[in-house]
Protein backbone atom coordinates (compact mmCIF):
# COMPACT_ATOMS: atom_id res chain seq x y z
CA UNK A 1 0.00 0.00 0.00
CA UNK A 2 1.35 3.50 -0.77
CA UNK A 3 2.99 5.23 2.15
CA UNK A 4 3.93 8.66 3.33
CA UNK A 5 7.35 9.79 2.18
CA UNK A 6 9.41 12.83 3.02
CA UNK A 7 11.46 12.82 -0.17
CA UNK A 8 10.90 15.26 -3.01
CA UNK A 9 8.56 13.96 -5.70
CA UNK A 10 9.97 14.43 -9.20
CA UNK A 11 8.73 17.61 -10.88
CA UNK A 12 9.35 18.88 -14.38
CA UNK A 13 9.17 22.13 -16.30
CA UNK A 14 5.91 20.97 -17.94
CA UNK A 15 4.04 21.33 -14.66
CA UNK A 16 0.82 23.36 -14.77
CA UNK A 17 -0.63 25.01 -11.72
CA UNK A 18 -3.43 27.20 -10.38
CA UNK A 19 -4.07 28.91 -7.05
CA UNK A 20 -7.40 28.87 -5.23
CA UNK A 21 -8.69 30.41 -2.00
CA UNK A 22 -8.53 27.91 0.86
CA UNK A 23 -12.30 27.44 1.03
CA UNK A 24 -14.41 24.32 0.45
CA UNK A 25 -16.18 26.18 -2.36
CA UNK A 26 -12.89 26.17 -4.29
CA UNK A 27 -12.88 22.38 -4.61
CA UNK A 28 -15.09 22.29 -7.76
CA UNK A 29 -12.68 24.73 -9.40
CA UNK A 30 -9.72 22.53 -8.49
CA UNK A 31 -11.52 19.47 -9.90
CA UNK A 32 -12.26 21.28 -13.15
CA UNK A 33 -8.66 22.47 -13.45
CA UNK A 34 -7.36 18.90 -13.07
CA UNK A 35 -9.93 17.38 -15.43
CA UNK A 36 -9.39 19.89 -18.22
CA UNK A 37 -5.61 19.69 -17.93
CA UNK A 38 -5.64 15.91 -18.26
CA UNK A 39 -8.02 16.01 -21.22
CA UNK A 40 -5.76 18.57 -22.91
CA UNK A 41 -2.84 16.17 -22.38
CA UNK A 42 -4.84 13.30 -23.88
CA UNK A 43 -5.01 11.43 -20.57
CA UNK A 44 -8.75 11.22 -20.10
CA UNK A 45 -8.39 7.78 -18.55
CA UNK A 46 -6.87 9.39 -15.46
CA UNK A 47 -9.55 12.05 -15.01
CA UNK A 48 -11.81 10.21 -12.55
CA UNK A 49 -9.07 9.12 -10.16
CA UNK A 50 -7.09 12.36 -10.42
CA UNK A 51 -10.08 14.62 -9.81
CA UNK A 52 -11.11 12.54 -6.81
CA UNK A 53 -7.59 12.76 -5.37
CA UNK A 54 -7.45 16.49 -6.05
CA UNK A 55 -10.85 16.97 -4.39
CA UNK A 56 -9.80 15.13 -1.24
CA UNK A 57 -6.41 16.84 -0.97
CA UNK A 58 -7.76 20.31 -1.75
CA UNK A 59 -10.66 19.82 0.65
CA UNK A 60 -8.30 18.70 3.41
CA UNK A 61 -6.05 21.72 2.85
CA UNK A 62 -9.00 24.11 2.78
CA UNK A 63 -10.56 22.73 5.96
CA UNK A 64 -7.61 21.75 8.12
CA UNK A 65 -4.37 23.51 7.14
CA UNK A 66 -5.21 27.00 8.40
CA UNK A 67 -3.84 28.53 5.18
CA UNK A 68 -5.13 31.36 3.01
CA UNK A 69 -4.58 29.83 -0.43
CA UNK A 70 -4.00 26.37 -1.81
CA UNK A 71 -1.97 25.59 -4.90
CA UNK A 72 -3.01 22.74 -7.20
CA UNK A 73 -0.46 21.45 -9.73
CA UNK A 74 -0.25 18.67 -12.30
CA UNK A 75 2.98 17.18 -13.59
CA UNK A 76 3.12 14.57 -16.37
CA UNK A 77 5.41 11.62 -15.65
CA UNK A 78 6.11 8.46 -17.67
CA UNK A 79 2.99 6.32 -17.59
CA UNK A 80 0.96 8.68 -15.47
CA UNK A 81 0.67 12.01 -13.70
CA UNK A 82 1.41 13.52 -10.31
CA UNK A 83 -1.14 15.71 -8.56
CA UNK A 84 0.24 18.21 -6.05
CA UNK A 85 -1.71 20.24 -3.48
CA UNK A 86 0.33 22.81 -1.58
CA UNK A 87 -0.55 24.98 1.40
CA UNK A 88 1.31 27.37 3.70
CA UNK A 89 -0.67 26.51 6.82
CA UNK A 90 0.58 25.65 10.29
CA UNK A 91 -0.41 21.96 10.29
CA UNK A 92 2.91 20.06 9.99
CA UNK A 93 3.59 17.39 7.39
CA UNK A 94 3.94 14.83 10.20
CA UNK A 95 0.18 15.12 10.76
CA UNK A 96 -0.58 13.99 7.20
CA UNK A 97 -1.40 10.30 7.41
CA UNK A 98 -4.28 8.12 6.24
CA UNK A 99 -6.54 6.21 8.59
CA UNK A 100 -5.59 2.62 7.81
CA UNK A 101 -6.23 1.02 11.19
CA UNK A 102 -10.02 1.15 11.28
CA UNK A 103 -11.90 -2.11 11.74
CA UNK A 104 -12.43 -3.93 8.48
CA UNK A 105 -9.76 -2.03 6.53
CA UNK A 106 -7.18 -4.22 4.84
CA UNK A 107 -5.02 -4.39 1.75
CA UNK A 108 -7.91 -5.57 -0.43
CA UNK A 109 -9.83 -2.30 -0.19
CA UNK A 110 -8.26 -0.60 -3.22
CA UNK A 111 -11.08 -1.64 -5.56
CA UNK A 112 -13.82 -1.21 -2.97
CA UNK A 113 -14.15 2.56 -2.74
CA UNK A 114 -17.88 2.48 -2.05
CA UNK A 115 -17.36 0.27 1.02
CA UNK A 116 -14.38 2.38 2.06
CA UNK A 117 -16.45 5.54 1.82
CA UNK A 118 -19.10 4.06 4.10
CA UNK A 119 -16.49 2.77 6.52
CA UNK A 120 -14.88 6.20 6.85
CA UNK A 121 -17.96 8.37 6.52
CA UNK A 122 -17.98 9.42 10.17
CA UNK A 123 -14.22 9.82 10.49
CA UNK A 124 -12.35 13.15 10.43
CA UNK A 125 -12.05 14.43 6.86
CA UNK A 126 -8.25 14.40 6.69
CA UNK A 127 -7.93 10.68 7.45
CA UNK A 128 -10.83 9.77 5.22
CA UNK A 129 -9.49 11.76 2.28
CA UNK A 130 -5.99 10.37 2.54
CA UNK A 131 -7.28 6.82 2.78
CA UNK A 132 -9.09 7.36 -0.52
CA UNK A 133 -5.94 8.88 -2.06
CA UNK A 134 -3.82 5.95 -0.89
CA UNK A 135 -6.34 3.55 -2.41
CA UNK A 136 -6.29 5.26 -5.80
CA UNK A 137 -2.65 6.29 -6.12
CA UNK A 138 0.27 4.14 -7.16
CA UNK A 139 2.28 6.11 -4.62
CA UNK A 140 1.85 9.29 -2.60
CA UNK A 141 3.75 11.41 -0.13
CA UNK A 142 4.18 14.69 1.64
CA UNK A 143 6.99 17.24 1.35
CA UNK A 144 8.07 19.68 4.02
CA UNK A 145 8.33 23.26 2.71
CA UNK A 146 9.93 26.30 4.26
CA UNK A 147 6.38 27.28 5.08
CA UNK A 148 3.66 24.68 4.94
CA UNK A 149 3.67 21.44 3.00
CA UNK A 150 2.95 19.81 -0.33
CA UNK A 151 1.03 16.54 -0.65
CA UNK A 152 1.37 14.60 -3.89
CA UNK A 153 -0.26 11.57 -5.45
CA UNK A 154 1.25 9.56 -8.32
CA UNK A 155 -1.45 8.10 -10.57
CA UNK A 156 -0.68 5.61 -13.33
CA UNK A 157 -2.51 4.88 -16.56
CA UNK A 158 -4.04 1.47 -17.05
CA UNK A 159 -2.14 -0.84 -19.43
CA UNK A 160 -3.02 -0.21 -23.05
CA UNK A 161 -4.56 3.21 -22.36
CA UNK A 162 -4.36 5.25 -25.56
CA UNK A 163 -3.54 8.89 -25.99
CA UNK A 164 -4.86 10.92 -28.87
CA UNK A 165 -1.99 12.07 -31.09
CA UNK A 166 -3.38 15.56 -31.63
CA UNK A 167 -3.85 16.17 -27.92
CA UNK A 168 -0.34 14.86 -27.20
CA UNK A 169 1.10 17.30 -29.74
CA UNK A 170 -0.98 20.14 -28.34
CA UNK A 171 0.14 19.29 -24.82
CA UNK A 172 3.77 19.40 -25.94
CA UNK A 173 3.25 22.79 -27.57
CA UNK A 174 1.61 24.10 -24.38
CA UNK A 175 4.15 22.52 -22.04
CA UNK A 176 5.60 25.81 -20.85
CA UNK A 177 2.24 27.51 -20.35
CA UNK A 178 1.28 28.64 -16.85
CA UNK A 179 -2.23 27.24 -17.26
CA UNK A 180 -3.72 24.33 -19.21
CA UNK A 181 -5.30 24.73 -22.60
CA UNK A 182 -8.74 26.28 -22.20
CA UNK A 183 -7.79 28.26 -19.09
CA UNK A 184 -6.85 31.92 -18.96
CA UNK A 185 -5.44 34.36 -16.43
CA UNK A 186 -7.63 37.46 -16.19
CA UNK A 187 -6.52 40.71 -14.54
CA UNK A 188 -8.71 43.42 -13.04
CA UNK A 189 -6.13 46.23 -12.83
CA UNK A 190 -6.43 48.87 -10.12
CA UNK A 191 -9.66 47.31 -8.87
CA UNK A 192 -11.22 49.68 -6.27
CA UNK A 193 -11.41 47.67 -3.07
CA UNK A 194 -14.39 49.50 -1.55
CA UNK A 195 -16.54 48.98 -4.64
CA UNK A 196 -15.49 45.35 -4.94
CA UNK A 197 -16.39 44.66 -1.32
CA UNK A 198 -19.74 46.41 -1.70
CA UNK A 199 -20.51 44.40 -4.82
CA UNK A 200 -19.66 41.18 -3.01
CA UNK A 201 -21.81 42.06 -0.01
CA UNK A 202 -24.76 42.99 -2.24
CA UNK A 203 -24.52 39.66 -4.06
CA UNK A 204 -24.42 37.76 -0.76
CA UNK A 205 -27.54 39.57 0.50
CA UNK A 206 -29.36 38.92 -2.75
CA UNK A 207 -28.46 35.23 -2.86
CA UNK A 208 -29.54 34.81 0.77
CA UNK A 209 -32.96 36.35 0.06
CA UNK A 210 -33.47 34.32 -3.09
CA UNK A 211 -32.60 31.10 -1.27
CA UNK A 212 -35.27 31.85 1.32
CA UNK A 213 -37.78 32.42 -1.48
CA UNK A 214 -37.24 28.88 -2.72
CA UNK A 215 -38.70 27.50 0.51
CA UNK A 216 -41.42 29.95 1.44
CA UNK A 217 -42.63 32.47 -1.10
CA UNK A 218 -45.49 33.17 -3.46
CA UNK A 219 -43.23 35.50 -5.45
CA UNK A 220 -43.06 33.43 -8.62
CA UNK A 221 -40.68 35.81 -10.38
CA UNK A 222 -38.31 35.76 -7.42
CA UNK A 223 -38.47 31.96 -7.21
CA UNK A 224 -37.75 31.59 -10.93
CA UNK A 225 -34.83 33.98 -10.63
CA UNK A 226 -33.46 32.05 -7.64
CA UNK A 227 -33.65 28.77 -9.54
CA UNK A 228 -31.73 30.24 -12.47
CA UNK A 229 -29.21 32.11 -10.38
CA UNK A 230 -28.19 29.35 -7.95
CA UNK A 231 -26.47 27.05 -10.50
CA UNK A 232 -24.52 30.00 -11.89
CA UNK A 233 -23.44 31.04 -8.40
CA UNK A 234 -22.37 27.47 -7.60
CA UNK A 235 -20.32 27.06 -10.78
CA UNK A 236 -18.57 30.42 -10.37
CA UNK A 237 -18.05 30.40 -6.60
CA UNK A 238 -14.29 29.75 -6.80
CA UNK A 239 -13.85 32.84 -9.00
CA UNK A 240 -15.82 35.03 -6.60
CA UNK A 241 -13.84 33.68 -3.66
CA UNK A 242 -10.56 34.45 -5.39
CA UNK A 243 -11.60 38.06 -6.00
CA UNK A 244 -12.91 38.41 -2.45
CA UNK A 245 -9.74 37.06 -0.87
CA UNK A 246 -7.45 39.38 -2.81
CA UNK A 247 -9.67 42.40 -2.14
CA UNK A 248 -9.90 41.67 1.59
CA UNK A 249 -6.13 41.29 1.83
CA UNK A 250 -5.69 44.65 0.09
CA UNK A 251 -8.18 46.33 2.43
CA UNK A 252 -6.33 44.88 5.43
CA UNK A 253 -3.16 46.44 4.02
CA UNK A 254 -4.89 49.81 3.73
CA UNK A 255 -5.01 49.80 -0.09
CA UNK A 256 -7.76 51.59 -1.99
CA UNK A 257 -7.11 49.56 -5.16
CA UNK A 258 -5.40 46.32 -6.10
CA UNK A 259 -4.56 44.35 -9.24
CA UNK A 260 -6.77 41.25 -8.99
CA UNK A 261 -5.66 38.18 -10.96
CA UNK A 262 -7.94 35.21 -11.52
CA UNK A 263 -7.32 31.84 -13.17
CA UNK A 264 -10.47 30.55 -14.81
CA UNK A 265 -11.67 28.37 -17.71
CA UNK A 266 -12.25 30.44 -20.84
CA UNK A 267 -15.80 29.05 -21.06
CA UNK A 268 -16.59 30.78 -17.78
CA UNK A 269 -17.61 33.89 -19.72
CA UNK A 270 -20.96 32.26 -20.59
CA UNK A 271 -21.67 31.75 -16.89
CA UNK A 272 -20.70 35.35 -16.24
CA UNK A 273 -23.16 36.60 -18.88
CA UNK A 274 -25.97 34.61 -17.24
CA UNK A 275 -24.98 35.98 -13.85
CA UNK A 276 -24.93 39.56 -15.14
CA UNK A 277 -28.37 39.11 -16.74
CA UNK A 278 -29.77 37.64 -13.51
CA UNK A 279 -28.38 40.48 -11.41
CA UNK A 280 -29.91 43.00 -13.81
CA UNK A 281 -33.25 41.23 -13.43
CA UNK A 282 -32.85 41.27 -9.65
CA UNK A 283 -32.28 45.04 -9.74
CA UNK A 284 -35.52 45.45 -11.68
CA UNK A 285 -37.47 43.32 -9.17
CA UNK A 286 -35.94 45.34 -6.32
CA UNK A 287 -37.00 48.59 -7.94
CA UNK A 288 -40.53 47.19 -8.23
CA UNK A 289 -40.55 46.35 -4.52
CA UNK A 290 -40.65 42.59 -5.09
CA UNK A 291 -37.34 42.01 -3.30
CA UNK A 292 -36.16 43.27 0.08
CA UNK A 293 -32.62 43.72 -1.22
CA UNK A 294 -31.87 47.23 -2.40
CA UNK A 295 -31.24 47.67 -6.14
CA UNK A 296 -27.66 48.30 -7.18
CA UNK A 297 -26.63 51.94 -7.32
CA UNK A 298 -25.60 53.41 -10.70
CA UNK A 299 -21.96 53.24 -9.58
CA UNK A 300 -22.32 49.59 -8.56
CA UNK A 301 -23.93 48.72 -11.89
CA UNK A 302 -21.10 50.46 -13.74
CA UNK A 303 -18.55 48.58 -11.65
CA UNK A 304 -20.26 45.27 -12.43
CA UNK A 305 -20.25 46.16 -16.12
CA UNK A 306 -16.51 46.89 -15.92
CA UNK A 307 -15.73 43.58 -14.27
CA UNK A 308 -17.90 41.71 -16.78
CA UNK A 309 -16.28 43.48 -19.73
CA UNK A 310 -12.77 42.79 -18.45
CA UNK A 311 -13.32 39.09 -17.82
CA UNK A 312 -15.20 38.40 -21.05
CA UNK A 313 -12.87 40.50 -23.19
CA UNK A 314 -9.72 38.88 -21.85
CA UNK A 315 -11.13 35.34 -21.76
CA UNK A 316 -12.65 35.38 -25.24
CA UNK A 317 -10.49 37.81 -27.23
CA UNK A 318 -7.29 38.23 -25.25
CA UNK A 319 -8.15 41.90 -24.79
CA UNK A 320 -5.75 44.20 -22.97
CA UNK A 321 -6.88 44.83 -19.36
CA UNK A 322 -8.29 48.31 -18.72
CA UNK A 323 -8.34 49.71 -15.20
CA UNK A 324 -11.57 50.92 -13.60
CA UNK A 325 -10.76 54.64 -13.73
CA UNK A 326 -9.75 54.59 -17.41
CA UNK A 327 -12.76 52.48 -18.39
CA UNK A 328 -15.11 54.83 -16.55
CA UNK A 329 -13.52 57.92 -18.10
CA UNK A 330 -13.83 56.41 -21.58
CA UNK A 331 -17.54 55.71 -21.05
CA UNK A 332 -18.23 59.29 -20.07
Amino acid sequence: MPGVHREQAARTETELHARFPAEPASVPGARRFVAETLRAWGRSGLVDDATLCASELAGNAALHSGCTYIGVSLCPVPGGVRVFVEDDGDVPAAMVAPRTTLPGLDDSFDDELDELDLLLADQPATGRGLAIVSALAHDWGVEELDRGKRVWAHLTETPGASRDKDTQERATADATAALPAGWVAVTLPCCPTALARRQDQHLEELVRELKLMLYASDNSEGVNLARRLQPVIDSSSFVGLSVRRQVEEAIADGLESVDVTIALPSGFSSDLRRLDDALGEADLLSEQGQLLAMPSSPEDRAFRAWMTAQIIGQAERGATPVDWASWQAHRT
